[in-house]
């Protein structure tokens, strides 16, 4: 078994070109570079192939739920900085102004 990474762009798509038959293309940089394509085997019911695709759907819903959750984190982490500047600012603001 091998193993290749290929790194995802904001360019990269996934498609299935009007393929019928359980072909799925991913080009993650665009029409240049890598592409990786899943083919249905002929020895491969209708049946056995949509497990395939579940299988597919399933792990690809995890990895995005997975995406979606850091993206969560990193916001509530930008808005606690962004709170705490301006609370800084805030405090800054008032020393300088001296008593009242």
């Amino acid at each position: 078994m091998s193993n290749t990474s290929t790194t995802w762009s904001a360019e990269g798509y996934v498609d299935t070109l009007g393929a019928t038959e359980g072909t799925l293309y991913l080009f993650p940089n665009g029409l240049v570079g890598d592409q990786f394509t899943i083919y249905r085997r002929s020895d491969v019911s209708d049946a056995e192939m949509l497990v395939v695709a579940d299988r597919v759907l399933a792990g690809v819903q995890r990895w995005r739920d997975g995406v979606a959750a850091a993206v969560e984190r990193n916001r509530t982490v930008l808005d606690k900085l962004a709170a705490a500047e301006a609370r800084i600012a805030e405090l800054e603001n008032s020393a300088e102004d001296g008593p009242r």
